[in-house]
């Protein structure tokens, strides 16, 4: 089967109406992003869907707005048969501040069937002997790279093209267990609960070990994550290039005194005055931080 691109806003709302013209109400859908791998930020890069008819691909990226895009994921008279989809939908939402509606995401089923191992991969193997294509190749592909690779889009179109056939077998397996309203009503709630607390957390706050510090420390995290996020923004790459997390949370729970040790956690590849003005920078923010911890 050929994958079709819809290339823009106009070719989007085409596919749309012949949708409807179809009468076809439900697509399955899926997304690949950049989360600060291979450059700053948070990109929606592709979107996959299958209508049981076409394969069809949106690159957001050549898209001049994302008003088709928009009408897309907020249509309410087109169920979208998704997988775990609140890291898509925050991402909606930050990206191009829409609201993903008329969702059915299957994630809950699994849940509620207590699968031993529940990411999407895993689930699609047990139940429809899918096998993962290429899996390992793809894992960190840098999906912001234009053209993308035809055995990428493959790669791309390989969940999305079952998501149907996985959700038959899923709600016979609920309503033989008598499950079936259960998940329904959790897949309410998940759509509900887009803007849950989780989602409206800084940055800083999900950072493994943030939790863990106690509330000066917090302060002191805080202050350097978004010192070290504004150099990652400016150079445009992942801020874990720029200073790892892990010696981040270290410098902070345990108080490094040490300049050296400071210095010696900014990427070397970074060049030199861009370095020095980072480390000094870090330096006030630490030598604060334990005069504050003095002070307590």
């Amino acid at each position: 089967m050929n994958v079709i691109e819809l290339k823009n806003d106009h070719e989007i709302h085409r596919y749309l109406d012949a949708l409807d013209e179809r009468g076809q109400k439900a697509v399955a859908v899926d997304v690949e992003a950049e989360f600060n791998l291979h450059c700053y930020g948070e990109h929606l890069c592709l979107v996959q869907i299958y209508d049981l008819e076409n394969e069809v691909v949106i690159d957001p990226l050549r898209l001049k707005n994302g008003e088709g895009i928009r009408k897309f994921f907020e249509k309410r008279d087109l169920l979208k048969v998704m997988y775990d989809s609140m890291s898509d939908a925050a991402l909606l939402e930050k990206a191009y501040g829409i609201r993903l509606k008329s969702v059915l995401d299957l994630r809950p089923a699994v849940a509620l069937l207590d699968y031993p191992k529940q990411s999407l991969a895993h689930v699609l193997e047990e139940e429809l002997g899918v096998a993962p294509l290429n899996k390992k190749k793809f894992q960190q592909y840098n999906w912001m790279r234009r053209p993308i690779a035809k055995d990428a889009i493959a790669y791309a179109m390989g969940d999305v093209r079952h998501l149907f056939r996985l959700k038959e077998a899923l709600f016979a397996k609920l309503d033989n267990r008598g499950l079936l309203d259960a998940y329904l009503l959790q897949n309410l709630m998940l759509q509900d609960g887009q803007n849950s607390r989780k989602n409206r957390q800084e940055k800083y706050e999900k950072a493994k070990g943030y939790n863990r510090l106690d509330k000066s420390r917090q302060e002191m995290f805080k202050e350097l994550f978004l010192v070290r996020d504004e150099f990652a923004k400016r150079l445009n790459k992942p801020p874990d290039y720029v200073f790892s997390n892990a010696r981040l949370l270290d410098l902070c729970k345990n108080r490094v005194q040490d300049p050296d040790v400071v210095r010696q956690g900014i990427n070397r590849r970074i060049a030199r005055p861009v370095q020095e003005e980072l480390f000094g920078r870090f330096a006030e923010i630490v030598q604060r931080g334990q005069g504050t911890s003095r002070e307590g």
